[in-house]
């Protein structure tokens, strides 16, 4: 047996153990039994003990482990029954596994990602040869769930609850909303809570993005409709729908973006006149401003004064003493919560249970862990076991010769059942892959999301009120046009909005494949030109288009496999920038070299080509987003958004 660890048990081993006791149990324990063998129970007075042993029940329930509870009163006892805890048996193809673990790689955001790959590695276990030639090739999608608020409604829709959150609205109102909770989705590369506004008494949507706070939970609502489905919903309810038009006055020769969807333009001796219809005060407001003084809206009111808010608050926040940070080149993402490492440990047990004596490399890889970190889990293991047991009651762990072998854990042998968000996004990413137009796995993407919906016991109906349509669903003229050419390996002639001079270019590429990412799609193309392959924004391509002539896939030429936005170059000059917590999904589009964390605000350092566009960048963000070094370019900044505030007050 491997050598013992020093200290206090860790919470993760407490509620391991606590975990085995209670499914360990026939009868189950009392309160009064389980404050004598639980160390953390012990020496803490009644309200102590239920609040602490309350939160315990909690993350248990929240990892798909329920405490089911016999009796009442003061002959209440408590266990984990092995109905309850074990997934039921299913079994996947080598190909329905591949695309399960293609379902999983959709999820890019730090939780979402380790919920999709611990359910994946659970409904896999028992099937090592998982590539079978299974991948993304033309289309690769990428989901993000919009920030902290996805958990907390998914939560609250799942368990239909009424929740309270400040909000921001399309005419850039904050007010305090109470909803009930009815259903949650992605459209348009948005992510929507749909639900009964009690003020209004109506249905309601709600970006997730514009909310401002964090989701308070009320009193359980019986108001969802029978046979809601949010995917209707979502199709019914167009958030596009125009409510207003601009009227901006915007610089000769800038504002490209602006120009491409003006409905009319009227020339000047040296601004344009532009009216732009739109449906998203707040969004159109981020895009004027990014022109700082070279754009000043006439009308209406509501837009201006957006925009000047966003400007006030990117200078505000771009003026505000740096804090001190030391940059490293691994991202602080903070603590893992212990739940994540309790259902790490109970699927390592299932896992080396079902293999009979693995490898520790096999046990490593299977669970993208490293052999030093897979070691420090079955450490943790070995000090797992009825709580203040004797010592043949505790896990018996080995793994000296390098073969890893688990004994006396039979209660624990089975992998546990899916929690809510892992049959969350396992089921939403599956549902996602059966969307793709003429996807090349569609037979064993059905038969999988079949096997997994029987899988997901006690979520049955999830789907109803969880929805996700990838951009590629959408009807995009320019999209098929790429899709074709890539297929066809014909070369196509962009009309190219570029950020960074403003202007619109001719591009002659050859498509490789297209990525989707936070709603956004890229087009991954090797630029004729440039000789180099680059990365170019669809929602920029103002035409495409195919002048007959194909070209020869080459490995050297086109191989192009990683997820890659925006490409650094050694040339490209350093800069330092400091994201707001509503922006830490937006980090990764940059591919940051360095990275740190001070007073609640992550910093990142970069490389761009040009730093002309990042005055406009900040601008955009109003206050998530600021220059913190090089000292120069943040007094630049600065001075850019000081004139663009001016500039607005005069007449």
């Amino acid at each position: 047996m491997s050598q013992n660890i020093t200290g206090g048990p860790s919470r993760a081993e407490k509620l391991v153990s606590l975990t085995y006791a209670l499914i360990n149990t026939p009868y189950g324990y009392s309160k009064r039994e389980l404050r004598k063998i639980v160390d953390d129970y012990q020496d803490l007075n009644d309200a102590a003990f239920d609040r602490k042993f309350d939160r315990d029940k909690k993350d248990l329930r929240e990892m798909g482990i329920p405490v089911k509870t016999l009796g009442t009163g003061s002959g209440e006892r408590y266990l984990v029954t092995p109905e309850s805890y074990r997934l039921p048996e299913v079994s996947f193809t080598t190909e329905e596994a591949a695309v399960l673990g293609l379902a999983a790689q959709l999820w890019k955001d730090t939780d979402l990602e380790s919920f999709a790959s611990r359910a994946n590695g659970r409904l896999s276990a028992g099937i090592e040869d998982d590539g079978h030639g299974v991948r993304f090739t033309e289309y690769v999608p990428r989901l993000h769930a919009a920030g902290p608020a996805f958990a907390a409604c998914l939560e609250a829709v799942w368990a239909q609850q009424t929740i309270s959150f400040d909000y921001f609205d399309v005419q850039g109102r904050a007010s305090e909303r109470t909803v009930e909770a009815w259903g949650i989705g992605s459209r348009f590369g948005n992510w929507y809570l749909v639900g009964l506004d009690q003020d209004r008494q109506e249905m309601r949507m709600f970006r997730l993005t514009r909310i401002l706070s964090d989701i308070g939970t009320g009193t359980v609502h019986h108001s969802r409709p029978a046979g809601f489905s949010m995917a209707e919903t979502l199709g019914h309810l167009d958030p596009d729908v125009l409510v207003d038009t601009a009227r901006v006055s915007v610089a000769k020769d800038t504002g490209w973006a602006l120009r491409s969807r003006a409905t009319t333009i009227t020339p000047g001796l040296t601004h344009d006149l532009m009216s732009l219809p739109f449906h998203d005060l707040m969004g159109l407001a981020a895009d004027i401003a990014k022109l700082g003084a070279n754009a000043r809206v006439l009308e209406p009111l509501a837009l201006a004064n957006a925009v000047r808010h966003m400007l006030e608050r990117a200078l505000e926040t771009q003026s505000k003493v740096i804090p001190r940070y030391k940059l490293s080149k691994r991202r602080n993402l903070g603590r893992p919560p212990s739940t994540e490492a309790v259902a790490r440990n109970l699927d390592i047990i299932a896992y080396v249970a079902s293999h009979g004596s693995p490898t520790v490399g096999q046990t490593a890889a299977h669970f993208a862990l490293t052999e030093k970190q897979l070691l420090t889990h079955l450490q943790t293991i070995m000090m797992c076991g009825v709580p203040n047991g004797l010592p043949d009651e505790l896990i018996d762990v080995e793994w000296e010769t390098g073969i890893v072998s688990i004994n006396n854990a039979e209660a624990l042998n089975a992998p546990i059942r899916l929690s809510l968000p892992e049959a969350a996004t396992m089921l939403a990413g599956l549902a996602s892959l059966r969307g793709l137009p003429d996807f090349e796995h569609a037979v064993a993407v059905d038969s999988a999301h079949a096997k997994l919906k029987s899988a997901a016991v006690g979520f049955e109906g999830l789907e109803s009120v969880l929805s996700i349509a990838l951009r590629s669903t959408e009807d995009s003229e320019v999209y098929a046009t790429l899709v074709r050419a890539i297929r066809q390996r014909e070369v196509v002639e962009l009309s190219y909005y570029s950020l960074s001079s403003d202007s619109v270019s001719t591009r002659l590429v050859e498509p490789i494949r297209l990525l989707e990412d936070s709603g956004r799609q890229y087009l991954r193309a090797f630029s004729v030109p440039n000789e180099q392959i680059r990365s170019f924004r669809v929602d920029r391509i103002q035409f495409a288009t195919v002048p007959g002539e194909r070209f020869i896939l080459d490995a050297k030429r086109h191989e192009d496999q990683d997820d890659i936005f925006f490409t650094p170059g050694p040339e490209d000059k350093l800069v330092v920038l400091g994201f707001a917590p509503r922006l830490a999904t937006l980090i990764d589009e940059y591919a940051p070299g360095n990275w740190a964390t001070a007073a609640g605000e992550n910093i990142a350092e970069i490389r761009m080509q040009g730093t002309q566009t990042i005055p406009g960048m900040v601008a955009y963000h109003g206050g998530d987003l600021r220059i913190i070094g090089p000292d120069p370019l943040r007094a630049e900044v600065e001075t850019w958004l000081r004139a663009a505030v001016t500039s607005l007050e005069v007449k």
